[in-house]
């Protein structure tokens, strides 16, 4: 995860050792480890994993963001409308300051 993690493969012909990219899961495997790798052609030294190719990465990065985000959002949304309340409810006061009883109207 870290990076430090190096590949050798062939490529036109010549064996290439290249780093992987920080982040690559190169670095779960032990030594002498197999699997494809993709490689750019005219800089064969600009290679990753076929495995972290596929976009998934991404996806995992999106999901864990958007979590975070309605993690801190949905407190802070909750708080706001709990002290909008509680401000509407000091601005309207008891209805009757006047001292006497409120008047309950007469039964027909």
């Amino acid at each position: 995860m870290a990076g430090n993690c190096q590949v050798t493969f062939e490529a036109n012909g010549r064996t290439v050792v290249a780093d992987l990219p920080v982040g690559s899961g190169g670095g779960k495997f032990g030594v002498g480890t197999r699997w494809a790798v993709r490689y750019q052609a005219d800089d064969p030294l600009m290679v990753a994993r076929e495995e972290d190719t596929g976009g998934g990465g991404a996806l995992v990065l999106a999901v864990l963001s958007g979590a975070c985000a309605l993690f801190f959002l949905v407190p802070g949304v909750w708080m706001a409308l709990s002290l909008r309340r509680q401000r509407r409810r000091a601005d309207i006061g008891p209805r009757h300051t006047s001292g006497g009883t409120p008047d309950r109207g007469t039964a027909a």
